[in-house]
């Protein structure tokens, strides 16, 4: 792969991936509750579902998908969905804030790399930022898998890096500033954002 183009890849990939949005956010919502440790399976999930779209896009189904109107409009709606209902559940859902070294309040590694996968697999927003991108820079001359692979670890491998500050920084605030109240507050305003990505997409859908 041509040196130049990686770099430039890598580097919008880096702005669209610090830009905040649900991923970003419902890692540091995370890592608010549960500490830094806690959330390696949230990051991982996320990079899975990003690495999942990824290859759907690089093996042309996504462009099947928005060839068909109805399938791609499906597609969108089921992202909205699962926008709105995790931020319905934020507003309605008691959660506990943990700040013992030890934690005391466990939410298991599978909840937490499904919420996460889940979330990056419906979210369109990558899923459209690879197709914008990929015809751009993948060669046809080449080997597209390879081109493609390495596309996509770039991406998941930023995405981690990203995330993984994040929840250091959330770490760090939590366990000089946060409280049980503060949380709560915290959540709600995060299931307030969470719905208003929800109906951004809505307005998007034709």
């Amino acid at each position: 792969m041509n040196w130049a183009l990686w770099v430039s890849f890598a580097t919008i990939s880096a702005v669209n991936i610090v830009t905040p949005g649900p991923a970003n956010l419902n890692t540091v919502r995370r890592a608010m509750q549960l500490g830094m440790f806690q959330v390696a399976p949230t990051i991982l999930g996320n990079a899975l579902g990003l690495a999942v779209g990824g290859a759907i896009c690089a093996a042309g189904i996504t462009s099947f998908v928005m060839a068909s109107d109805l399938l791609w409009f499906l597609f969108q709606w089921v992202g909205v969905a699962y926008l709105a209902w995790l931020g319905v559940k934020l507003l309605i859902r008691k959660e506990t804030l943990s700040l013992n070294s030890q934690t005391d309040v466990t939410v298991p590694a599978r909840a937490l790399f499904l919420e996460a996968f889940l979330l990056a697999v419906t979210n369109p927003k990558a899923l459209l930022f690879y197709m914008a991108l990929f015809p751009q820079i993948l060669n046809p001359e080449r080997g597209l898998a390879s081109q493609a692979s390495i596309l996509i670890l770039t991406y998941c491998g930023l995405s981690i890096l990203s995330l993984s500050t994040y929840s250091t920084l959330a770490h760090f605030f939590r366990s000089r500033f946060m409280t049980q109240t503060r949380y709560n507050r915290f959540r709600q305003i995060s299931g307030v954002i969470l719905i208003g990505f929800a109906a951004k997409l809505l307005m998007n859908i034709r």
